[in-house]
């Protein structure tokens, strides 16, 4: 299949699947009208290098290990200001399937619903800035670290494993793009039986992906429902659980954005978002504290929910939900 960058007015992007008729299709059919293809990727400095197999000798128990038999990596600097570049670009994709679904094509390939490309859209550009003053902090201290390094690594130390600091920056990518699939129109020219097979091919995709978007949705939506349960719920002491102010504030945005994220208009879903949000309207962290009728009474609320979700995922594991953070 062909990738290429969508440089059109995004708004008003309807892509279609090269003639396809998906009519008889609702599911492919919304999924393709109300969601572009986005590709988000990030790249960083490699941290870690291969010991080659003369560099050391492995012993275990005062017996020598034969080498070709382990595999050892070395780490080259010792950086929390690294680790700090990894868990932001880590929580910047966890904040993005807020807005996204995962598609399903490849890693780091989202459907991003055409009524958020503009909120995606900011949020990334803000995130980048931010990314931004975290490289230059890495970038501050990466002599320091490679000087010491010599000392923390000994023999195993390499110095043609330190780029200098303009080739190490630009490790650091940042990488959003709009992307549409198809088949190329010239290989109908070259075989146009090869052509229809590549168009049934992509079409069992797309009907495949707004299954697995339907899927993953229906998990992530049970996964709140059962997360908010378990925290409205009682410990054996008969104290109410703890949970923290974010999970409210969380819960409220994933309902919020959740019809716009119901790519295929699952009419079942959406029915039981509107519950959710109508147990959630006006409540507040201090509410579900102090007043325990009104906290039973959600939680009921949603047990009542999770009842008609258990039969929408019979023998389906759910997907973890971290309301908390």
């Amino acid at each position: 299949m062909q990738q290429q960058e969508i440089t059109d007015n995004l708004t008003g992007y309807r892509p279609m699947v090269n003639g396809i008729s998906l009519v008889e299709k609702p599911g492919a059919e919304g999924l393709l009208s109300k969601a572009v293809i986005v590709s988000f990727k990030t790249g960083r400095f490699g941290n870690t290098k291969r010991v080659g197999k003369g560099e050391i000798e492995i012993t275990f128990n005062g017996e020598q290990v034969d080498r070709d038999a382990l595999k050892t990596n070395k780490e080259l600097l010792d950086s929390k200001e690294l680790q700090a570049i990894g868990s932001f670009d880590a929580k910047t994709r966890v904040k993005l399937l807020t807005y996204c679904l995962p598609s399903y094509v490849d890693d780091g390939y989202y459907f991003l619903p055409i009524s958020l490309i503009e909120t995606v859209n900011d949020f990334l550009a803000r995130r980048q800035t931010e990314r931004t003053y975290l490289v230059n902090d890495f970038l501050a201290i990466y002599p320091a670290k490679r000087d010491s390094a010599r000392l923390r690594l000994g023999p195993l130390f390499r110095s043609t494993d330190y780029p200098s600091e303009d080739d190490v920056r630009s490790t650091f990518t940042w990488t959003v793009r709009y992307i549409s699939f198809s088949v190329p129109s010239s290989l109908s020219e070259i075989s146009a039986d090869l052509f229809e097979q590549e168009k049934a091919k992509q079409e069992r995709m797309w009907e495949n992906a707004a299954r697995e978007v339907e899927v993953g949705l229906t998990e992530a939506l049970a996964g709140l429902v059962e997360h908010a349960i378990e925290k409205l719920s009682f410990q054996a002491s008969g104290k109410p659980q703890v949970f923290r102010d974010s999970m409210v504030q969380n819960m409220n945005e994933f309902l919020d954005l959740f019809d716009k994220r119901n790519l295929t208009s699952n009419a079942s879903l959406t029915a039981l978002a509107g519950q959710a949000r109508q147990l959630m309207a006006g409540v507040d962290p201090s509410t579900l504290r102090s007043n325990l009728g009104a906290r039973e009474r959600i939680r009921e609320g949603f047990v009542g929910i999770q009842q008609v979700m258990d039969s929408m995922l019979v023998d389906r594991p759910v997907r973890a939900i971290d309301l908390d953070d």
